[in-house]
Protein backbone atom coordinates (compact mmCIF):
# COMPACT_ATOMS: atom_id res chain seq x y z
CA UNK A 1 0.00 0.00 0.00
CA UNK A 2 1.43 3.17 -1.26
CA UNK A 3 0.20 6.58 0.09
CA UNK A 4 0.53 9.99 -1.73
CA UNK A 5 1.07 12.97 -0.97
CA UNK A 6 3.09 15.83 -2.51
CA UNK A 7 2.91 19.70 -3.30
CA UNK A 8 -0.01 20.85 -5.32
CA UNK A 9 2.42 23.64 -7.03
CA UNK A 10 5.04 21.81 -8.74
CA UNK A 11 6.92 23.41 -11.42
CA UNK A 12 5.60 22.11 -14.85
CA UNK A 13 9.59 21.83 -16.56
CA UNK A 14 9.99 19.02 -13.31
CA UNK A 15 7.13 16.45 -14.02
CA UNK A 16 8.33 14.81 -16.84
CA UNK A 17 11.71 14.32 -14.45
CA UNK A 18 9.25 13.88 -11.26
CA UNK A 19 7.41 11.30 -13.45
CA UNK A 20 9.95 9.11 -14.41
CA UNK A 21 11.55 8.66 -10.36
CA UNK A 22 8.04 7.81 -9.58
CA UNK A 23 7.85 5.25 -12.28
CA UNK A 24 11.60 4.19 -11.22
CA UNK A 25 10.07 3.29 -7.81
CA UNK A 26 7.02 1.47 -9.06
CA UNK A 27 8.98 -0.70 -10.85
CA UNK A 28 11.75 -1.62 -8.40
CA UNK A 29 9.17 -2.75 -5.91
CA UNK A 30 7.16 -4.78 -8.30
CA UNK A 31 10.47 -6.20 -9.53
CA UNK A 32 11.89 -6.95 -5.65
CA UNK A 33 8.70 -7.85 -4.18
CA UNK A 34 6.82 -10.18 -6.95
CA UNK A 35 4.02 -11.63 -4.86
CA UNK A 36 3.13 -8.52 -3.43
CA UNK A 37 1.09 -6.51 -5.61
CA UNK A 38 1.42 -2.57 -4.94
CA UNK A 39 -2.33 -0.05 -4.61
CA UNK A 40 -2.00 3.21 -4.34
CA UNK A 41 -3.63 5.53 -2.40
CA UNK A 42 -3.94 9.36 -3.90
CA UNK A 43 -5.90 12.09 -2.67
CA UNK A 44 -6.46 13.36 -6.61
CA UNK A 45 -5.47 16.98 -5.47
CA UNK A 46 -3.61 18.92 -8.44
CA UNK A 47 0.34 18.64 -8.64
CA UNK A 48 1.76 15.29 -6.76
CA UNK A 49 -1.48 13.48 -6.34
CA UNK A 50 -2.72 13.06 -9.79
CA UNK A 51 1.12 13.01 -11.29
CA UNK A 52 1.15 9.91 -8.97
CA UNK A 53 -2.27 8.58 -10.26
CA UNK A 54 -1.00 8.80 -13.92
CA UNK A 55 1.73 6.71 -13.41
CA UNK A 56 -0.03 3.99 -11.85
CA UNK A 57 -2.63 4.15 -14.71
CA UNK A 58 0.19 3.50 -16.87
CA UNK A 59 1.39 0.92 -15.26
CA UNK A 60 -1.62 -0.55 -14.71
CA UNK A 61 -1.36 -0.57 -10.60
CA UNK A 62 -4.28 -0.61 -9.06
CA UNK A 63 -5.51 3.15 -7.19
CA UNK A 64 -7.82 3.52 -4.08
CA UNK A 65 -8.88 7.21 -4.06
CA UNK A 66 -8.94 8.72 -0.92
CA UNK A 67 -11.31 11.99 -0.27
CA UNK A 68 -10.38 13.89 3.09
CA UNK A 69 -14.09 15.10 3.17
CA UNK A 70 -17.28 14.07 1.44
CA UNK A 71 -17.12 14.44 -2.62
CA UNK A 72 -19.51 17.23 -2.82
CA UNK A 73 -17.39 19.53 -0.36
CA UNK A 74 -14.31 18.43 -1.35
CA UNK A 75 -15.00 18.98 -5.18
CA UNK A 76 -15.52 22.67 -4.06
CA UNK A 77 -11.78 22.71 -4.18
CA UNK A 78 -11.26 22.31 -7.53
CA UNK A 79 -12.25 24.71 -10.34
CA UNK A 80 -12.49 25.05 -13.89
CA UNK A 81 -10.15 22.69 -15.66
CA UNK A 82 -8.90 21.25 -12.47
CA UNK A 83 -12.73 20.18 -11.35
CA UNK A 84 -13.29 18.58 -15.28
CA UNK A 85 -9.75 16.39 -14.79
CA UNK A 86 -10.92 16.04 -10.79
CA UNK A 87 -14.29 14.20 -11.79
CA UNK A 88 -12.62 12.35 -14.69
CA UNK A 89 -9.99 10.94 -12.80
CA UNK A 90 -12.60 9.81 -10.08
CA UNK A 91 -13.20 6.75 -12.27
CA UNK A 92 -9.64 5.35 -12.15
CA UNK A 93 -10.48 3.42 -8.89
CA UNK A 94 -12.49 3.05 -5.71
CA UNK A 95 -13.57 6.30 -3.60
CA UNK A 96 -13.44 6.27 0.09
CA UNK A 97 -14.72 9.34 1.87
CA UNK A 98 -13.60 10.20 4.88
CA UNK A 99 -16.93 11.80 7.01
CA UNK A 100 -16.85 14.99 8.63
CA UNK A 101 -15.38 14.89 12.29
CA UNK A 102 -17.71 16.77 13.95
CA UNK A 103 -21.24 18.38 12.38
CA UNK A 104 -19.22 21.47 10.99
CA UNK A 105 -21.23 21.44 7.98
CA UNK A 106 -22.77 24.99 6.53
CA UNK A 107 -26.27 25.49 5.06
CA UNK A 108 -24.36 26.15 1.50
CA UNK A 109 -22.96 22.61 1.78
CA UNK A 110 -19.47 23.65 2.56
CA UNK A 111 -17.27 23.87 6.38
CA UNK A 112 -15.32 26.13 7.92
CA UNK A 113 -12.10 26.95 6.79
CA UNK A 114 -10.61 25.65 10.60
CA UNK A 115 -12.72 22.50 9.77
CA UNK A 116 -11.32 21.83 6.54
CA UNK A 117 -7.93 22.44 7.44
CA UNK A 118 -8.49 19.56 10.36
CA UNK A 119 -10.21 17.75 7.65
CA UNK A 120 -6.78 17.82 5.52
CA UNK A 121 -4.72 17.11 8.76
CA UNK A 122 -7.22 13.81 9.13
CA UNK A 123 -6.53 12.80 5.83
CA UNK A 124 -2.74 12.91 6.23
CA UNK A 125 -2.78 10.67 9.31
CA UNK A 126 -5.20 8.34 7.64
CA UNK A 127 -3.02 8.24 4.66
CA UNK A 128 -0.21 7.51 6.82
CA UNK A 129 -1.96 4.94 9.16
CA UNK A 130 -3.12 3.20 5.61
CA UNK A 131 0.00 2.96 3.91
CA UNK A 132 2.64 0.66 4.03
CA UNK A 133 5.00 3.14 2.31
CA UNK A 134 4.34 6.51 1.79
CA UNK A 135 5.28 8.64 -1.59
CA UNK A 136 6.55 12.01 -0.89
CA UNK A 137 7.05 14.48 -3.61
CA UNK A 138 8.52 17.34 -1.19
CA UNK A 139 10.87 20.05 -1.22
CA UNK A 140 11.76 18.97 1.50
CA UNK A 141 11.35 22.00 3.67
CA UNK A 142 9.38 22.24 6.89
CA UNK A 143 6.21 23.99 7.15
CA UNK A 144 3.48 24.59 9.52
CA UNK A 145 0.24 24.23 6.76
CA UNK A 146 -2.31 21.31 8.95
CA UNK A 147 -2.43 18.50 6.18
CA UNK A 148 0.34 19.58 3.83
CA UNK A 149 2.86 17.55 2.91
CA UNK A 150 5.58 18.06 5.41
CA UNK A 151 3.49 17.66 8.18
CA UNK A 152 2.19 14.50 6.61
CA UNK A 153 5.67 13.48 6.81
CA UNK A 154 5.82 14.37 10.46
CA UNK A 155 3.24 12.30 11.57
CA UNK A 156 4.06 9.06 9.25
CA UNK A 157 7.59 9.30 11.08
CA UNK A 158 6.98 10.65 14.48
CA UNK A 159 3.22 11.12 15.27
CA UNK A 160 2.70 14.68 15.53
CA UNK A 161 -0.42 16.57 15.31
CA UNK A 162 -1.87 19.89 15.44
CA UNK A 163 -5.47 20.71 15.39
CA UNK A 164 -7.50 17.00 16.13
CA UNK A 165 -5.88 15.00 18.79
CA UNK A 166 -8.32 16.12 21.22
CA UNK A 167 -5.84 16.03 24.39
CA UNK A 168 -2.82 18.52 23.12
CA UNK A 169 -0.50 18.89 19.87
CA UNK A 170 0.89 15.19 19.93
CA UNK A 171 -0.46 11.99 20.28
CA UNK A 172 0.36 9.01 21.77
CA UNK A 173 4.35 9.02 20.93
CA UNK A 174 5.96 5.84 20.47
CA UNK A 175 9.46 5.13 20.79
CA UNK A 176 9.87 1.74 19.53
CA UNK A 177 11.07 0.50 16.58
CA UNK A 178 8.45 -0.34 13.93
CA UNK A 179 7.27 -0.38 10.49
CA UNK A 180 4.94 2.76 10.15
CA UNK A 181 7.65 5.41 9.80
CA UNK A 182 8.74 4.19 5.81
CA UNK A 183 8.85 6.69 3.51
CA UNK A 184 10.26 7.14 -0.16
CA UNK A 185 11.29 11.00 -0.80
CA UNK A 186 10.92 12.51 -4.09
CA UNK A 187 12.59 15.68 -3.89
CA UNK A 188 10.74 19.15 -6.03
CA UNK A 189 10.74 22.22 -6.90
CA UNK A 190 7.68 24.56 -5.74
CA UNK A 191 6.14 27.66 -7.71
CA UNK A 192 5.40 29.06 -4.62
CA UNK A 193 9.00 27.97 -2.89
CA UNK A 194 11.26 27.92 -5.17
CA UNK A 195 13.84 25.13 -5.60
CA UNK A 196 14.15 22.11 -3.07
CA UNK A 197 15.78 22.32 0.54
CA UNK A 198 19.95 22.92 0.26
CA UNK A 199 21.46 19.86 -0.57
CA UNK A 200 18.57 18.11 -2.41
CA UNK A 201 18.43 18.37 -5.87
CA UNK A 202 14.68 18.11 -8.30
CA UNK A 203 13.85 14.13 -9.03
CA UNK A 204 16.49 13.25 -6.67
CA UNK A 205 15.07 9.84 -4.41
CA UNK A 206 15.59 8.65 -0.85
CA UNK A 207 14.59 6.02 1.44
CA UNK A 208 13.24 8.31 4.90
CA UNK A 209 12.73 6.54 8.38
CA UNK A 210 13.47 8.04 12.12
CA UNK A 211 16.57 5.97 12.19
CA UNK A 212 18.85 8.48 14.28
CA UNK A 213 21.78 7.40 12.48
CA UNK A 214 20.73 6.96 8.85
CA UNK A 215 17.39 8.91 8.31
CA UNK A 216 18.11 8.94 4.50
CA UNK A 217 19.84 5.83 2.30
CA UNK A 218 19.71 4.93 -0.95
CA UNK A 219 18.46 1.45 -0.40
CA UNK A 220 15.62 0.08 1.15
CA UNK A 221 16.72 -0.67 4.63
CA UNK A 222 17.01 -4.29 5.48
CA UNK A 223 14.80 -4.31 8.40
CA UNK A 224 11.77 -3.45 6.18
CA UNK A 225 12.87 -5.58 3.34
CA UNK A 226 12.27 -8.37 5.90
CA UNK A 227 8.95 -7.25 6.91
CA UNK A 228 7.38 -7.39 2.82
CA UNK A 229 9.05 -10.66 2.65
CA UNK A 230 6.72 -12.09 4.98
CA UNK A 231 3.87 -10.33 3.72
CA UNK A 232 4.65 -11.73 0.30
CA UNK A 233 4.78 -15.18 2.49
CA UNK A 234 1.68 -14.91 3.19
CA UNK A 235 0.44 -14.23 -0.34
CA UNK A 236 2.25 -17.37 -1.58
CA UNK A 237 0.96 -19.70 1.17
CA UNK A 238 -3.08 -18.34 0.74
CA UNK A 239 -2.17 -19.18 -2.96
CA UNK A 240 -0.61 -22.81 -2.67
CA UNK A 241 -3.63 -23.27 -0.55
CA UNK A 242 -6.10 -21.86 -2.92
CA UNK A 243 -8.58 -21.04 -0.06
CA UNK A 244 -11.59 -19.35 0.03
CA UNK A 245 -12.22 -16.08 0.82
CA UNK A 246 -15.48 -15.97 2.40
CA UNK A 247 -16.69 -14.54 5.90
CA UNK A 248 -17.87 -17.51 7.20
CA UNK A 249 -16.93 -19.03 10.48
CA UNK A 250 -15.05 -16.00 12.19
CA UNK A 251 -17.80 -12.82 12.04
CA UNK A 252 -21.42 -13.47 11.73
CA UNK A 253 -22.98 -13.70 8.19
CA UNK A 254 -24.60 -10.27 8.53
CA UNK A 255 -21.09 -8.12 8.83
CA UNK A 256 -21.46 -4.92 6.65
CA UNK A 257 -20.01 -6.08 3.24
CA UNK A 258 -16.50 -4.04 3.44
CA UNK A 259 -15.92 -5.61 6.98
CA UNK A 260 -17.39 -9.20 5.62
CA UNK A 261 -15.05 -8.74 2.82
CA UNK A 262 -12.02 -7.33 3.86
CA UNK A 263 -11.85 -8.31 7.57
CA UNK A 264 -13.89 -11.27 7.79
CA UNK A 265 -12.58 -12.81 4.14
CA UNK A 266 -9.06 -12.36 5.29
CA UNK A 267 -9.16 -13.78 9.15
CA UNK A 268 -10.85 -16.88 7.42
CA UNK A 269 -8.29 -17.66 4.83
CA UNK A 270 -5.47 -16.72 7.63
CA UNK A 271 -7.34 -18.96 9.99
CA UNK A 272 -7.53 -21.90 7.85
CA UNK A 273 -3.78 -21.57 6.80
CA UNK A 274 -2.80 -21.24 10.77
CA UNK A 275 -4.70 -24.86 11.39
CA UNK A 276 -3.09 -26.39 8.77
CA UNK A 277 0.54 -25.38 9.61
CA UNK A 278 -0.63 -26.16 13.08
CA UNK A 279 -1.65 -29.66 12.44
CA UNK A 280 1.63 -29.89 10.28
CA UNK A 281 4.09 -29.04 13.11
CA UNK A 282 2.15 -30.93 15.47
CA UNK A 283 2.75 -34.12 13.03
CA UNK A 284 6.04 -33.01 12.85
CA UNK A 285 6.74 -32.64 16.74
CA UNK A 286 4.59 -36.24 17.60
CA UNK A 287 6.65 -37.92 14.80
CA UNK A 288 9.70 -36.31 16.18
CA UNK A 289 8.91 -37.67 19.73
CA UNK A 290 8.17 -40.94 18.64
CA UNK A 291 11.50 -41.38 16.60
CA UNK A 292 13.26 -40.36 19.89
CA UNK A 293 11.55 -42.76 22.00
CA UNK A 294 12.49 -45.69 19.05
CA UNK A 295 15.46 -44.42 19.20
CA UNK A 296 16.10 -45.03 22.73
CA UNK A 297 14.28 -48.36 22.63
CA UNK A 298 16.67 -49.42 20.26
CA UNK A 299 20.12 -48.02 21.68
CA UNK A 300 18.36 -49.90 25.24
CA UNK A 301 18.33 -53.35 23.00
CA UNK A 302 21.46 -52.90 21.68
CA UNK A 303 23.00 -52.52 25.39
CA UNK A 304 21.24 -54.75 27.19
CA UNK A 305 20.31 -58.04 25.34
CA UNK A 306 22.51 -60.11 23.86
CA UNK A 307 23.42 -61.01 20.28
CA UNK A 308 21.59 -57.72 19.36
CA UNK A 309 24.00 -56.26 17.47
CA UNK A 310 22.02 -54.88 14.33
CA UNK A 311 20.19 -52.98 16.71
CA UNK A 312 22.87 -50.14 16.72
CA UNK A 313 22.14 -49.95 12.37
CA UNK A 314 18.34 -49.71 14.16
CA UNK A 315 19.35 -46.50 16.54
CA UNK A 316 21.48 -44.56 13.68
CA UNK A 317 18.62 -45.27 11.18
CA UNK A 318 16.05 -43.99 13.94
CA UNK A 319 18.62 -40.86 14.67
CA UNK A 320 19.10 -40.17 11.20
CA UNK A 321 14.88 -39.91 10.35
CA UNK A 322 14.49 -37.66 12.99
CA UNK A 323 17.36 -35.35 12.14
CA UNK A 324 16.15 -35.27 8.45
CA UNK A 325 12.75 -34.52 10.12
CA UNK A 326 14.02 -31.68 11.90
CA UNK A 327 15.92 -30.43 9.44
CA UNK A 328 12.83 -29.70 6.98
CA UNK A 329 10.59 -28.54 9.77
CA UNK A 330 13.47 -26.08 10.33
CA UNK A 331 13.60 -24.84 6.43
CA UNK A 332 9.50 -24.84 6.70
CA UNK A 333 9.55 -23.17 9.64
CA UNK A 334 5.74 -24.91 10.01
CA UNK A 335 5.55 -23.88 13.56
CA UNK A 336 6.61 -20.05 13.15
CA UNK A 337 3.76 -19.83 10.45
CA UNK A 338 1.79 -21.29 12.79
CA UNK A 339 1.99 -19.31 15.48
CA UNK A 340 2.45 -15.63 12.71
CA UNK A 341 -0.78 -16.71 11.17
CA UNK A 342 -2.95 -17.74 14.48
CA UNK A 343 -1.47 -14.01 15.76
CA UNK A 344 -2.56 -12.47 12.18
CA UNK A 345 -6.13 -14.61 12.53
CA UNK A 346 -6.87 -13.10 16.04
CA UNK A 347 -5.94 -9.73 15.55
CA UNK A 348 -8.27 -9.49 12.00
CA UNK A 349 -10.89 -11.37 14.51
CA UNK A 350 -10.73 -8.34 16.64
CA UNK A 351 -10.54 -5.85 13.67
CA UNK A 352 -13.78 -7.36 12.30
CA UNK A 353 -15.82 -7.19 15.52
CA UNK A 354 -14.55 -3.68 16.19
CA UNK A 355 -15.42 -2.52 12.52
CA UNK A 356 -19.07 -4.28 13.18
CA UNK A 357 -19.97 -2.39 16.51
CA UNK A 358 -18.52 0.88 15.31
CA UNK A 359 -15.42 0.65 17.85
CA UNK A 360 -12.98 3.34 17.48
CA UNK A 361 -9.90 4.09 19.50
CA UNK A 362 -10.05 6.65 22.35
CA UNK A 363 -7.15 8.55 20.55
CA UNK A 364 -8.42 9.77 16.95
CA UNK A 365 -5.15 9.46 15.40
CA UNK A 366 -5.31 5.43 15.98
CA UNK A 367 -6.83 2.24 14.64
CA UNK A 368 -6.87 -1.49 15.38
CA UNK A 369 -3.94 -2.29 13.98
CA UNK A 370 -2.14 0.52 16.39
CA UNK A 371 -3.61 -1.41 19.35
CA UNK A 372 -1.81 -4.80 18.08
CA UNK A 373 2.07 -5.60 19.68
CA UNK A 374 2.95 -2.07 19.11
CA UNK A 375 6.11 -2.21 20.84
CA UNK A 376 7.14 -5.50 19.55
CA UNK A 377 10.05 -6.49 17.38
CA UNK A 378 9.92 -5.08 13.91
CA UNK A 379 9.90 -8.23 12.42
CA UNK A 380 6.26 -8.47 13.52
CA UNK A 381 4.98 -5.35 11.58
CA UNK A 382 4.13 -7.56 8.93
CA UNK A 383 0.79 -8.84 11.13
CA UNK A 384 0.16 -4.72 11.56
CA UNK A 385 0.58 -3.92 7.84
CA UNK A 386 -2.05 -6.89 6.59
CA UNK A 387 -4.00 -4.80 9.43
CA UNK A 388 -3.53 -2.11 7.55
CA UNK A 389 -4.54 -3.37 4.29
CA UNK A 390 -7.61 -5.14 6.06
CA UNK A 391 -8.89 -2.04 7.72
CA UNK A 392 -8.51 0.68 5.11
CA UNK A 393 -12.25 1.07 4.16
CA UNK A 394 -14.01 0.16 7.15
CA UNK A 395 -11.90 2.06 9.14
CA UNK A 396 -13.25 5.19 7.18
CA UNK A 397 -16.84 4.68 8.58
CA UNK A 398 -17.14 7.00 11.67
CA UNK A 399 -21.13 6.46 11.66
CA UNK A 400 -22.60 4.32 15.06
CA UNK A 401 -23.10 0.88 14.26
CA UNK A 402 -26.71 0.01 14.30
CA UNK A 403 -28.22 -1.77 17.91
CA UNK A 404 -29.15 -4.75 15.99
CA UNK A 405 -25.04 -4.91 15.06
CA UNK A 406 -23.82 -4.20 18.27
CA UNK A 407 -26.18 -7.09 19.30
CA UNK A 408 -24.94 -9.64 17.36
CA UNK A 409 -21.09 -8.91 17.73
CA UNK A 410 -21.68 -9.07 21.56
CA UNK A 411 -24.08 -12.71 20.80
CA UNK A 412 -21.15 -13.61 18.22
CA UNK A 413 -18.17 -12.76 19.93
CA UNK A 414 -18.65 -12.59 23.87
CA UNK A 415 -20.91 -15.53 24.03
CA UNK A 416 -19.73 -17.99 21.79
CA UNK A 417 -15.67 -17.42 22.97
CA UNK A 418 -16.41 -17.19 26.69
CA UNK A 419 -18.56 -21.09 25.77
CA UNK A 420 -15.09 -22.06 23.85
CA UNK A 421 -12.47 -21.35 26.09
CA UNK A 422 -14.70 -22.66 29.27
CA UNK A 423 -14.84 -26.00 27.20
CA UNK A 424 -11.40 -25.67 25.80
CA UNK A 425 -10.42 -25.43 29.63
CA UNK A 426 -12.32 -28.15 31.15
CA UNK A 427 -10.87 -30.62 28.05
CA UNK A 428 -7.10 -29.71 28.93
CA UNK A 429 -7.35 -30.10 32.59
CA UNK A 430 -8.69 -33.58 32.26
CA UNK A 431 -6.26 -34.34 29.42
CA UNK A 432 -3.53 -33.41 31.71
CA UNK A 433 -4.68 -35.25 34.29
CA UNK A 434 -4.85 -38.72 32.22
CA UNK A 435 -0.97 -37.78 30.74
CA UNK A 436 -0.32 -37.25 34.75
CA UNK A 437 -1.49 -40.86 35.55
CA UNK A 438 0.34 -42.68 32.65
CA UNK A 439 3.70 -41.29 33.80
CA UNK A 440 2.88 -41.93 37.47
CA UNK A 441 2.05 -45.67 36.15
CA UNK A 442 5.12 -45.67 33.89
CA UNK A 443 7.54 -44.34 36.60
CA UNK A 444 6.20 -46.58 39.39
CA UNK A 445 6.14 -49.39 37.20
CA UNK A 446 10.21 -48.70 36.52
CA UNK A 447 10.50 -48.48 40.17
CA UNK A 448 9.27 -51.95 40.71
CA UNK A 449 11.36 -53.12 38.21
CA UNK A 450 14.71 -52.44 39.49
CA UNK A 451 13.19 -53.04 43.42
CA UNK A 452 12.79 -56.84 41.29
CA UNK A 453 15.51 -56.60 40.25
CA UNK A 454 17.77 -55.40 43.62
CA UNK A 455 16.25 -58.02 45.68
CA UNK A 456 16.78 -61.23 42.98
CA UNK A 457 19.25 -60.50 40.68
CA UNK A 458 21.17 -62.94 42.09
CA UNK A 459 18.98 -65.73 41.34
CA UNK A 460 16.90 -65.07 38.09
CA UNK A 461 18.45 -65.54 34.88
CA UNK A 462 20.22 -63.24 32.47
CA UNK A 463 17.08 -62.87 30.18
CA UNK A 464 15.08 -61.94 33.03
CA UNK A 465 17.30 -59.44 33.93
CA UNK A 466 17.62 -57.58 30.84
CA UNK A 467 13.93 -57.76 30.50
CA UNK A 468 13.61 -55.88 33.74
CA UNK A 469 16.57 -53.55 32.78
CA UNK A 470 15.11 -52.59 29.67
CA UNK A 471 11.30 -51.56 31.80
CA UNK A 472 13.41 -50.02 34.54
CA UNK A 473 15.01 -47.81 31.80
CA UNK A 474 12.67 -47.44 29.13
CA UNK A 475 9.11 -46.84 31.06
CA UNK A 476 10.61 -43.62 32.97
CA UNK A 477 12.85 -42.64 29.20
CA UNK A 478 9.27 -42.75 27.90
CA UNK A 479 7.36 -41.00 30.30
CA UNK A 480 10.51 -38.59 30.25
CA UNK A 481 9.91 -37.79 26.35
CA UNK A 482 6.12 -37.49 27.08
CA UNK A 483 6.82 -34.95 29.53
CA UNK A 484 8.99 -32.78 27.32
CA UNK A 485 6.48 -33.24 24.56
CA UNK A 486 4.16 -31.49 26.98
CA UNK A 487 6.13 -28.89 27.91
CA UNK A 488 6.92 -28.45 24.15
CA UNK A 489 3.19 -28.05 23.29
CA UNK A 490 2.69 -25.66 26.45
CA UNK A 491 0.13 -27.76 28.02
CA UNK A 492 -0.48 -26.81 31.41
CA UNK A 493 0.72 -22.75 29.55
CA UNK A 494 -2.73 -23.12 27.51
CA UNK A 495 -4.84 -24.17 30.42
CA UNK A 496 -3.76 -21.15 32.19
CA UNK A 497 -4.33 -19.07 29.26
CA UNK A 498 -7.93 -20.53 28.62
CA UNK A 499 -8.70 -20.16 32.36
CA UNK A 500 -7.25 -16.47 32.01
CA UNK A 501 -9.53 -16.03 28.99
CA UNK A 502 -12.54 -17.64 30.11
CA UNK A 503 -12.81 -15.29 33.26
CA UNK A 504 -12.14 -11.96 30.78
CA UNK A 505 -14.97 -12.94 28.76
CA UNK A 506 -17.56 -13.84 31.54
CA UNK A 507 -16.46 -10.54 32.95
CA UNK A 508 -17.19 -8.63 29.49
CA UNK A 509 -20.45 -10.23 29.65
CA UNK A 510 -21.33 -9.46 33.25
CA UNK A 511 -20.32 -6.10 32.40
CA UNK A 512 -22.46 -5.96 29.18
CA UNK A 513 -25.57 -7.17 30.97
CA UNK A 514 -25.26 -4.00 33.37
CA UNK A 515 -25.84 -1.61 30.81
CA UNK A 516 -27.59 -0.80 27.77
CA UNK A 517 -26.04 2.16 26.74
CA UNK A 518 -24.61 1.90 22.91
CA UNK A 519 -21.72 4.42 23.99
CA UNK A 520 -20.78 2.39 27.04
CA UNK A 521 -21.45 -1.10 25.73
CA UNK A 522 -18.83 -0.05 22.83
CA UNK A 523 -15.95 0.88 25.30
CA UNK A 524 -16.60 -2.16 27.19
CA UNK A 525 -15.80 -4.33 23.66
CA UNK A 526 -12.84 -2.05 22.96
CA UNK A 527 -11.76 -2.80 26.04
CA UNK A 528 -12.08 -6.63 25.62
CA UNK A 529 -10.57 -6.13 22.25
CA UNK A 530 -7.86 -4.50 23.60
CA UNK A 531 -7.18 -7.17 26.35
CA UNK A 532 -7.74 -10.03 23.93
CA UNK A 533 -4.99 -8.11 22.01
CA UNK A 534 -2.71 -7.94 24.02
CA UNK A 535 -2.80 -11.72 25.34
CA UNK A 536 -2.75 -13.07 21.95
CA UNK A 537 0.48 -10.80 21.17
CA UNK A 538 2.41 -12.15 24.41
CA UNK A 539 1.56 -15.87 23.54
CA UNK A 540 2.83 -14.94 19.60
CA UNK A 541 6.10 -13.58 21.51
CA UNK A 542 6.56 -16.48 23.65
CA UNK A 543 6.10 -18.94 21.06
CA UNK A 544 8.41 -17.43 19.00
CA UNK A 545 10.62 -17.57 21.34
CA UNK A 546 10.75 -21.27 21.64
CA UNK A 547 12.69 -24.04 20.12
CA UNK A 548 11.34 -24.94 16.89
CA UNK A 549 10.33 -29.04 16.73
CA UNK A 550 12.97 -31.04 17.64
CA UNK A 551 15.32 -28.36 19.37
CA UNK A 552 15.38 -30.28 22.41
CA UNK A 553 15.83 -33.60 21.37
CA UNK A 554 19.36 -32.49 19.00
CA UNK A 555 20.15 -30.34 22.09
CA UNK A 556 19.94 -32.17 24.44
CA UNK A 557 19.43 -36.26 23.48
Amino acid sequence: MIGVTGHRDLVEAEEPLLERAVEAFFRDLSARFQDLPLLVTTPLAEGADRLVARVAQRLGIPLNILLPMPREIYQNDFVGASAAVFDEMLALGEVIELPLLEDVRQADDSITPIARDAQYEYLGIYLAAHSHVLLAIWDGKASPAPGGTAQVVRFHQENVVHLISGVGVRSAIDFSEDESDLAYHIACSRVSAGPPLAGLSPGEAAWLTRDDLQPRTSAMPQRYVEVFQQQERLNRDLQVAGLPADADGLLPAEADASVAADIGGLATAVDSLAVRFQRRALRTLRTLYVLAALTGISFIVYADFPDQDAMIWAYLLLLALGYTLYLLERRGAWYRRYVDYRGLAEGLRVQGYWAMAGVHMEVPTEFAHDRYMRREELSLGWIRNVMRFAGRRSDAATADAPPAALGRVIQHWIDSEHDYYQRRFREHVEHIRNIGRLSVAGFATGLAAAGVLALFQHSMSDASANILIAVMVGLPFIATVRASYAERICERELVAQFAHMARIYANAHRLLKTTEDAAEQRGILRALGEEALQEIGQWVLRQRERPVSGDQLFRTG
